[in-house]
């Protein structure tokens, strides 16, 4: 498995980024909260988040096909904090901090597929020196998120639906072992 960086100069490859983006959340396009939380262009089938891809890592598997797999968006500068959209405070100190913005795949039930994912991801991470990040989930995923080794920092009622902020030591994801 190798992951590789979004280059968001290149427009065809933004385009099939977020045409997979938009793919991979088009079951919740009813959903108010992620309607808000990041910019959808349904007519071209794309999404995008509202933090500018200059202050974003994204990493990518292509399947064999070449179409996006497995994404993560990560927000390294932290100028904006988009968790602060759905209520939630930001760090105090934001030296080696991040924020995952999102993270999708096309294989929903490959639980050691994204596990390798977000471990390779954790490794490219730290060589550009971050230490943790933030993410925000769904009780559906909140599972999922704490398998990765996500603690859950707090949560909160938005319009009926919950929301829990989590935070990724990126050392530990590292070092995931390979489910057996």
């Amino acid at each position: 498995m190798e992951i590789k960086r979004l280059n968001h100069l290149d427009d065809l490859a933004v385009q099939r980024y977020e045409e997979a983006f938009y793919l991979a959340f088009s079951r919740a396009k009813s959903n108010r909260l992620i309607r808000q939380l990041w910019n959808w262009d349904d007519v071209a089938g794309r999404i995008r988040t509202k933090i500018p891809y200059q202050d974003q890592h994204i990493f990518l598997l292509r399947a064999p096909d070449g179409n996006v797999d497995t994404a993560t968006a990560i927000n390294w500068r932290m100028e904006d904090y988009q968790a602060a959209q759905l209520g939630f405070i930001p760090p105090e100190s934001i030296a080696g901090h991040a924020e995952i913005l999102t993270l999708f795949s096309r294989k929903d039930a490959d639980l050691e597929g994204l596990r390798r994912f977000m471990k390779l991801t954790a490794e490219e991470c730290l060589a550009l020196g971050l230490r943790s990040a933030d993410a925000t989930c769904t009780n559906r995923l909140l599972p999922i998120y704490q398998h990765l080794g996500g603690e859950a920092l707090a949560s909160r009622l938005i319009d009926g639906e919950q929301r829990t902020l989590l935070r990724f030591e990126l050392e530990p994801l590292a070092t995931l072992k390979e489910l057996t």
